[in-house]
């Protein structure tokens, strides 16, 4: 974070990130319709984490109008960190799932957040507005690229804060709820087990077979109220068929938990204190957008992948040669 931060304030100095930002937001504003900086956002959430991403836009997150806020938002929710691949192929998740799934909800997040938020102001994050927005700053390049590095002091600060207090809340609740459950004979009673209950419609909408919708949802629960690590090494150790764990592993991928809501809200809230008043209105739907998204990944796997169509595709895999000049 202190590196990237270094990195990021250098580049401002220099002119070379607001350059990029033009040519990206260029390209997704004529075609989506989309502003600059929550274009630049969304695209970098590909790559980069939801603490990350918004760093590429901070001059730019105080003029934003809160339908902007809430895409930048949602973006985050939506998508996982391309650090974060590593680690679910280490879990034995397919990495082409998880990266089709990446990309599919980076644009996604930005047409679902519209919907969910339509923009009734006037943005002043256009092309023509950021180039005319001064983000260089006044000192030497060693000045700005320090200021950048002491920033993630107190974005860090801020986000584990906001983690920690999340975290223990569900964990308290999750203590109340067990507690209730006790009293009336229901043995192992939480709040990811209530989740997957009602999530069980949701798994077969995807195109979960009927049998297994239960055990996907209690997934999507334990993801939504935990986190995707935890869901998704319980999805390798789950027995389910080739199409639903396939499914599963769209709509678990996202940052779409508890925990990550005190991220972004910490996160923002460090970078742009005057506006955490709005970020704290905006981030319980921004929340539900993202995870939505991730669900909508879900449904157009389910749609996509016939079994038979998978099981063909799967067995012409496994049967494929590796030439012997590679």
């Amino acid at each position: 974070m202190f590196f990237f931060g270094f990195c990021i304030s250098l580049l401002y100095h220099f002119g070379t990130m607001q350059w990029f930002i033009l040519k990206l937001g260029w390209i997704l504003q004529i075609t989506i319709g989309t502003t600059a900086a929550e274009s630049m956002n969304a695209s970098a959430n590909m790559f980069i984490g939801m603490i990350e991403a918004p760093l590429l836009i901070k001059p730019f997150l105080g003029r934003m109008t809160n339908s902007e806020i809430h895409a930048v938002m949602t973006s985050g929710f939506a998508t996982v960190a391309g650090a974060a691949f590593a680690a679910y192929v280490s879990f034995g998740v397919s990495a082409s799932y998880v990266i089709s799934a990446t990309v599919m909800s980076s644009f996604c997040a930005l047409g679902y957040s519209k919907l969910v938020y339509p923009e009734t102001r006037v943005s002043h994050t256009t092309l023509d507005d950021v180039d005319l927005i001064e983000t260089k700053s006044d000192g030497t390049a060693i000045d700005a690229a320090a200021q950048g590095a002491i920033q993630g002091v107190t974005l860090i600060g801020c986000v584990i804060a906001n983690v920690i207090a999340f975290v223990s809340f569900v964990t308290f609740l999750n203590a109340v709820i067990s507690w209730f459950g006790h009293l009336v004979g229901i043995e192992n009673l939480t709040f990811e087990y209530i989740l997957g209950k009602i999530f069980i419609p949701l798994a077969w909408i995807m195109g979960i077979d009927s049998e297994e919708c239960e055990t996907v949802a209690l997934l999507l629960g334990l993801k939504t109220i935990a986190n995707e690590f935890i869901a998704y090494q319980r999805l390798v150790k789950t027995s389910l068929s080739p199409r639903s764990r396939a499914i599963a592993s769209f709509a678990l991928c996202s940052f779409s938990n508890v925990g990550s809501v005190g991220i972004s809200l910490g996160g923002l809230g460090a970078l742009v204190p005057e506006r955490r008043a709005d970020f704290g209105k905006i981030i319980p739907r921004a929340f539900v957008s993202g995870t939505i998204v991730g669900f909508l990944n879900g449904c157009v796997a389910g749609t996509l992948l016939s079994e038979a169509g998978y099981a063909e595709w799967n067995q012409k895999f496994a049967n494929a040669t590796i030439p012997a000049d590679i």
